[in-house]
């Protein structure tokens, strides 16, 4: 799924946490290479209780 939109947020996110250390490779990209590396997310669905349309382009399909 695109999560460039939320790019920004992620980074700001990774950036905020002193636990985050060891993923400082990320955050030396700066904001805008790691929206263009980072913006395309996959998720897994393992279990479905939504009967929503596959493929999804909404993580949160049938869920409103």
């Amino acid at each position: 799924m695109d999560t460039t939109a939320f790019s920004g947020q992620k980074f700001d996110a990774l950036a905020a946490h002193a636990s985050q250390g060891e993923n400082i490779f990320f955050l030396r990209m700066g904001k805008e290479r790691f929206g263009e590396l980072m913006g395309m997310e996959t998720f897994v669905r393992v279990q479905d209780a939504t009967g929503a349309a596959v493929p999804e382009n909404d993580l949160f399909a049938g869920l409103r």
